[in-house]
């Protein structure tokens, strides 16, 4: 391709990536420091360092800088070349270089936020200047964007095709444009509760929707549980991400892997949009609505979902370990208005539902911040350590990488029973977290449809393992676990009662699903009595 005469606008395009690239670099560079050779980039709190080899997959130990290694690149206030692209490539060349050689180490997300957010500076100019670029410069750009995505998230390659020198590209390829779906992780401990949220897409909402249900091998999910749920309802297949991702940074296949599967499931996912959820989610609109309708996840293609608001000034350290996070970094809108984050609360996200357009660039870029939070070892020894699995992750990984994010203007409400209580407001009781849609309608809660039997809960419902709702509740005041054992509780002005179109899709989903209990003998069909309403 010959390189096109640069118009005005041009010129304006290349100068405002060029200095938005210098800016984030002179931030990234003095937030950490400038390395000297023979100086080691440290984490806080410290880690041991080692050598980066071969057998280092992660990425993620230090690196000691040889005495003839460069210093990070100093770059001029204008462009030395005279053709601004060369000039471009040039300062990209020398931070590239850095990158490779200098490794982030857990728990700097920031520093790895700060990388992305000059990535996303590359990633703009490869999708805006390419009339403006020769072949040669386009491949050149191609190359440092790939060598840089490599040395931050080495669980990017194929397993099959481990010297592809652009695996990122290569996983773009398999999305299918254009394309939605539903993305569920699965394992052997959870098959009863996919089944439910299955039929509850499929039989009572009546939803098309493709569905991938995502595995680490055969040890977490055996080849016959795969064919039961895909012989379950039409459009559902099977995903194994080991196949699709390098494994070894990530250790998937442990039992207690599943909620670090979710992030890696939404980014090897073949759907262009995906709506990524837990199998204790049931849906009381299709979820097709979300995509057409919530104009929060349009204006970002990143939609999440708060939590209930409890557990005031109880997680400390986790807070302590946040603000260290966000010390240098400044502020979105969406983190500036969290309470959780701004008044001590527990947690901000219910995983329950997760949406991303992973068309867009910038939703890419977040998401794999999100991966490395869940990979081997910054998992382990941080994500986990101050985190209740996958949840905090989503948000932290987009605020940190500059990239922007959308969240359901209210927090997690109450779907259950109605309990009266003398000289006391009446509260909604349940052990789920209902989630409205724009409209102050009910769209999905996280819980699932079975109603434990040795709680206070299960022992209201009246129905050995399934109950039927009758009423709910937002923004009300929450207790987790409050004044009867096993029972979440929510009181406040606002209680309503389940209307009569969510009664239905309530009412099919569990008979379906007790029906689908008996006749798979995969459980005790005791379990399953017709449900009724309980009373207070």
């Amino acid at each position: 391709m010959s390189l096109l005469a640069p118009s005005r606008s041009h010129h304006a395009i290349v100068l405002m990536l060029w200095l938005s690239t210098l800016l984030l670099i002179w931030q990234h560079f003095h937030g950490l420091g400038q390395l000297s050779p023979g100086q080691t980039v440290k984490a806080k709190p410290k880690l041991s360092t080692q050598p980066r080899d071969a057998q280092d997959t992660e990425g993620i130990s230090s690196i000691t800088l040889p005495a003839d290694h460069p210093k990070p690149p100093q770059h001029p206030i204008a462009p030395a070349a005279p053709n601004e692209i060369e000039a471009l490539l040039s300062s990209i060349a020398k931070s590239t270089e850095y990158f490779v050689n200098v490794v982030i180490q857990p728990p700097e997300s920031s520093q790895l936020g700060g990388r992305l957010q000059i990535l996303s500076t590359w990633l703009s100019a490869h999708e805006t200047l390419p009339s403006l670029m020769s072949s040669s410069q386009i491949t050149t750009l191609d190359n440092y964007i790939e060598r840089t995505i490599i040395s931050l998230f080495p669980f990017i390659r194929h397993p099959k095709q481990p010297k592809n020198a652009q695996p990122f590209a290569t996983l773009r390829h398999t999305f299918q444009k254009g394309s939605s779906g539903i993305v569920i992780v699965g394992d052997k401990s959870n098959l009863r509760y996919l089944c439910h949220v299955i039929q509850n897409i499929r039989t009572v909402l009546n939803s098309s929707l493709p569905i991938q249900i995502a595995h680490a091998g055969d040890n977490a999910f055996s080849p016959s549980l795969r064919r039961f749920i895909t012989n379950s309802a039409p459009n559902v297949t099977t995903i194994n991400i080991s196949t699709l991702l390098d494994p070894k940074p990530l250790d998937l296949e442990r039992n207690d892997a599943a909620p670090a599967l979710r992030p890696f499931a939404a980014l090897a996912s073949s759907f262009e949009q995906v709506i990524l959820i837990d199998p204790k989610t049931i849906f009381l609109q299709p979820p097709t609505s979300i995509l057409e309708n919530h104009s929060a996840y349009k204006a970002t293609g990143a939609l999440f979902f708060h939590d209930h608001l409890y557990g005031k000034g109880d997680f400390k350290e986790r807070h302590d370990f946040w603000q260290g996070l966000m010390k240098n970094h400044p502020h979105s809108q969406a983190l500036r208005s969290s309470r959780v984050y701004n008044e001590g609360y527990a947690e901000e996200t219910d995983g329950g539902v997760i949406v991303l357009d992973k068309s867009r660039t910038s939703v890419m870029v977040g998401l794999l911040h999100t991966c490395w939070q869940n990979s081997k070892r910054v998992r382990k020894d941080w994500t986990y350590k101050f985190g209740d699995g996958d949840r905090d992750s989503w948000w932290l990984g987009f605020e940190l990488a500059g990239v922007p994010y959308s969240w359901e203007s209210r927090y997690g409400g109450t779907l259950g029973w109605l309990r009266k209580q003398e000289g006391k407001e009446d509260r909604v009781c349940g052990n789920t977290n209902l989630h409205l849609d724009e409209n102050d309608k009910p769209l999905w809660f996280s819980g699932g449809l079975v109603v434990e039997e040795n709680n206070a809960v299960g022992r209201d419902a009246g129905t050995g393992g399934y109950g039927m709702p009758t009423h709910w509740m937002v923004d009300g005041v929450f207790q987790k676990k409050g004044e009867e054992k096993g029972r979440d509780c929510m009181w406040g002005d606002g209680v309503r009662g389940v209307g009569k179109e969510e009664k239905r899709v309530l009412q099919e989903s569990i008979e379906v699903a007790g029906r689908l209990d008996e006749k798979s003998r995969l459980f005790d069909a005791r379990i399953y009595r017709k449900p009724k309403e309980v009373g207070s």
